[in-house]
This record gives C-alpha cells, sequence and structure tokens, in this order.
C-alpha cells in the first residue's frame, strides 16, 4: 500500500546546487553611490513593459523590491564612503562594533562592515545611521522627510511583498492608514504604480546626496583642517575625494546638473559662501 503521507501533495525532488560560482557575476566598481543607484534602478525598470506589467503583476511587485534594495544599498555605500574620508564620521563611527565577516571584504573596504547587519528598507534605521555613523540629523524642516515618509510607505509594501507573499499584515495596512477589511488584500501594482515608486526612490536618493554633499563639504571646510589627520593634508586633495563620493557621471551626462561647475570652482564657491 502506497505511503499514506504522500496522498496530500506531490512528492519532493532531491536537488542541490550546483557550482556556486554559476550563481554570481563580479561587478566592476562604479564611481559614485549615485550612479550605482542609476544603473541598478535602470537595469530593473527596462525589463517591464506596460503589456509585460499587465499580464505579471507578481513580477512588477518583485520589482518594486529591487528598486527599494538599489537604495538601501546607496545608503550602505554612500556612509562607507563618507565614513572612509572624513575624520569626523571616523570619530563618531569609532565606538560602533564591526562584524567579522567584513573582513571578506578585503583591506580598504572595510568600512562597509559597519553596515553588515543593516537594512536601510526603514525610514528609521535611515534617519538613526545618518545620525550616529556620520553625525547628519535629519530636522524637523529638511528636504529629506517628506522623500523618506514616502518611502516609507513602499517599505510598509515591500514587507508584505517579501514576507506573506503580497499579502498585508495588519500592522503594516495600519502604517498605511488603510480601513479595515475581512478579505485578505494583496499588493499588486501597475506599470504607473511601479514608476511612481522609482520616482519616489529616486527622490530620496537625490536629495540625500545633494544634502550629504553639502554637509560633509562644510565639514571639509570648517572642521577637518583643524582635526590631526588632516591638519597638514592638501585640503584640495581631499575636496577631490569629497566631490567623487558625490558626483554623478550619469546627471552630468544627461544635462541634469542645474549648476555645472568643475570641481576647482565649486570648491571655491563653497568657500566663499560658507566662510566663517
Amino acid at each position: 500500500m502506497s505511503n499514506w503521507k504522500l496522498t496530500v501533495s506531490a512528492p519532493a525532488s532531491t536537488v542541490s546546487m550546483g557550482n556556486i560560482s554559476d550563481y554570481l557575476n563580479t561587478q566592476q566598481a562604479i564611481s559614485s553611490p549615485i550612479d550605482s543607484f542609476y544603473k541598478s534602478r535602470n537595469e530593473l525598470l527596462a525589463a517591464i513593459t506596460p503589456a509585460f506589467a499587465g499580464s505579471h503583476a507578481n513580477v512588477v511587485s518583485l520589482v518594486l523590491v529591487g528598486l527599494i534594495s538599489c537604495t538601501e544599498n546607496y545608503f550602505r555605500e554612500v556612509m562607507s564612503g563618507i565614513i572612509a574620508i572624513c575624520p569626523k564620521a571616523k570619530e563618531k563611527s569609532a565606538q560602533k562594533t564591526v562584524n567579522l565577516a567584513t573582513a571578506w571584504f578585503g583591506y580598504g573596504n572595510i568600512e562597509k562592515g559597519a553596515f553588515e547587519n543593516t537594512s536601510f528598507s526603514d525610514k528609521k534605521a535611515i534617519t538613526d545611521n545618518l545620525k550616529n555613523f556620520i553625525g547628519y540629523e535629519i530636522k524637523k524642516n529638511n528636504q529629506l522627510v517628506q522623500p523618506l515618509e514616502e518611502f516609507a510607505r513602499l517599505c510598509e509594501m515591500r514587507h508584505a511583498i517579501v514576507h506573506s507573499s503580497g499579502l498585508l499584515a495588519g500592522k503594516n495596512a495600519i502604517k498605511l492608514n488603510l480601513p479595515s477589511s475581512k478579505d485578505a488584500v494583496k499588493i499588486e501594482l501597475g506599470f504607473a504604480e511601479l514608476q511612481e515608486a522609482a520616482e519616489i526612490c529616486t527622490s530620496l536618493v537625490c536629495s540625500s546626496n545633494i544634502e550629504l554633499f553639502s554637509y560633509i563639504g562644510k565639514r571639509w571646510l570648517h572642521e577637518w583642517p583643524s582635526t590631526p589627520a588632516y591638519s597638514a593634508a592638501n585640503m584640495n586633495e581631499l575636496f577631490k575625494k569629497v566631490w567623487r563620493l558625490f558626483f554623478s557621471e550619469i546627471d552630468n551626462a544627461g544635462g541634469r546638473i542645474q549648476n555645472t561647475l568643475s570641481p576647482i570652482k565649486t570648491r571655491n564657491l563653497l568657500s566663499r559662501t560658507n566662510a566663517a
């Protein structure tokens, strides 16, 4: 007689992963975190057409997860980049613990390990880490407040997509201010909603990039020269490091930078307008 356990569903197949390298691909480093975000975002959006979105709603939802992941990675990269060049951020982050798994990154990239166990798919995680590692505090009238609020709403939907196959949990529905429902509510995005979500992520990254560039630029001007590590350093060379961390080659090529100045002219303008 057949095993009674096999009467409810198909038997499991025996399968194991082959060569793990077949699942991986080495990526060339991109000059700035914002350009890394743009590249990943564009690759995701290019895969979805209006027709495809209309018949593959579940796939569109997974692309939303990818967009949020791109945004998370921007914060991970830009914060680790700031710690690498800013003595005040180094001082701020010196008391934080680092997972020994960060040794995998190798010498010169150890700053990435500060965020090894951190998820940035949460408004509080972004604000807390900016404050605790960088010293940047998002206050009430900061231009990041509104993009962060919108991003937080996307993150509530992401939670449902990742953890419950798109079915909205009660706590997520409450945070989204949705009315009570006796029936299950599932996250389903169309093409227009996906584009809107991408704009929200882009808005947060762009506003953060400008705000953090301004913040670190002023530190370069007023605080770095008095630190023991940089007191005798070439401050112009150090500003180039700041510039390279935040400058977008993609925006520059697309004519989207409003004030197109060279690093030297930007440095001089910063020095004049923010003189002590």
